[in-house]
C-alpha cells in the first residue's frame, strides 16, 4: 500500500507491506524508485514489514521548495516508527539511499537495530559535489553544464579513452547526464541533499556505542562507489561491520544478489 509522510517541505511517498515480524525502512539509489528496494527486500527479508521510500524528485515523493534539513531525516524515522507502532527498526540503503541511512544513524542511533548498506554514497565527499552545491560559482558552472554539456561530456570521454579515468565511470556519467532532463535532476537532487552529508566519525562512534549490526555490501568491480571505501566504516580489521564483496559492479539490487545475500545476512 502506498502512503505519505510529510516532513517539513517534503512529502515522502512510500510503499508499506503492512505485515511482518520486523520493520525495515528502505531507500533506493539515484534514478530508481521505491519498487526496486521493495522487491529486493522482499527477497532478502521475506518475513519483514517493509517501508520502501521514494527519494525526493523520484517516484511520488516531492519537495515544495528548498532542501532537506538534517533533523528532518530523524523526524522521518520517528514518524515511521509511530506508523508501525515499534520502538526501533532496521535500515537499508543503496547508493544515494545509503547516504540517507548514514545520516539517520548519526541523528537517531537509539532507534536503529540493524543497518544494511549496499555501495552507499556518503563515505567520501566528492570535491566537485561540495563546489557545485555550496558555492555560487559552482552552482553557476553546473547550470552551464546543464545547458551546454558537450565540453564536460567530451572531457569525460577523452579521459576514459586515454585511461586517465576508468571507462566505467564515463559510462555512468553518460547514463546519468545524457540529456538535459537527467542533468537537471542531478543538479536538483544534489541541492536537496546538500545539508545531509554524514559525519563518519560520529557515525562510527554511534554504531559502536549502540551496538548496531552493520553489514556493508560492495561490488568488487564497482567504480562508482569503490569497495575500498568499506574501511571508512569497518576499519582495517572489519571489527565494526560485516563486509560482503560480490562479484559485480554498481548495479547490485537484483533478485540474484538478494538471494546470495539472504544466506549471508542472518
Amino acid at each position: 500500500m502506498r502512503k505519505i509522510i510529510k516532513i517539513g517541505r517534503v512529502h515522502w511517498s512510500y510503499l508499506d507491506s503492512e505485515k511482518g515480524d520486523e520493520v525495515w525502512l528502505g531507500f533506493h539509489g539515484f534514478g530508481q524508485g521505491a519498487e526496486v528496494v521493495n522487491h529486493f527486500l522482499k527477497t532478502l527479508r521475506p518475513d519483514a514489514r517493509i517501508l520502501s521510500f521514494d527519494l525526493p524528485l523520484h517516484g511520488e515523493t516531492f519537495v515544495e521548495k528548498g532542501f532537506i534539513k538534517p533533523g528532518e531525516l530523524a523526524e522521518l524515522l520517528g514518524k515511521a516508527l509511530i506508523e508501525t507502532d515499534v520502538k526501533s527498526c532496521n535500515l537499508f540503503g543503496f547508493s544515494l539511499g545509503g547516504k540517507v541511512v548514514l545520516k539517520m544513524v548519526e541523528l537517531a542511533p537509539g532507534k536503529i537495530d540493524r543497518v544494511v548498506l549496499i555501495a552507499p554514497d556518503g563515505l567520501k565527499v566528492n570535491p566537485f559535489y561540495g563546489f557545485a552545491t555550496n558555492t555560487v560559482i559552482g552552482r553557476l558552472l553546473f547550470k552551464l553544464i546543464i545547458r551546454f554539456p558537450q565540453p564536460f561530456l567530451g572531457t569525460s570521454w577523452i579521459l576514459a579513452k586515454s585511461r586517465l579515468m576508468n571507462p566505467k565511470i564515463h559510462d555512468f556519467v553518460t547514463s546519468q547526464m545524457g540529456n538535459k532532463e537527467k542533468r537537471q535532476k542531478v543538479y536538483d537532487t544534489w541541492q536537496i541533499f546538500k545539508k545531509t552529508v554524514p559525519n563518519l566519525d560520529d557515525v562510527r562512534k554511534k554504531i559502536w556505542r549502540y551496538r548496531m549490526k552493520l553489514t556493508l555490501v560492495f561490488g568488487i568491480n564497482d567504480r562508482v562507489i569503490h569497495p575500498k571505501l568499506a574501511k571508512k566504516l569497518s576499519g582495517d580489521n572489519c571489527k565494526s561491520a560485516s563486509v560482503i564483496m560480490l562479484n559485480a559492479g554498481h548495479h547490485l539490487l537484483t533478485k540474484k544478489h538478494a538471494e546470495v545475500l539472504k544466506d549471508q545476512i542472518q
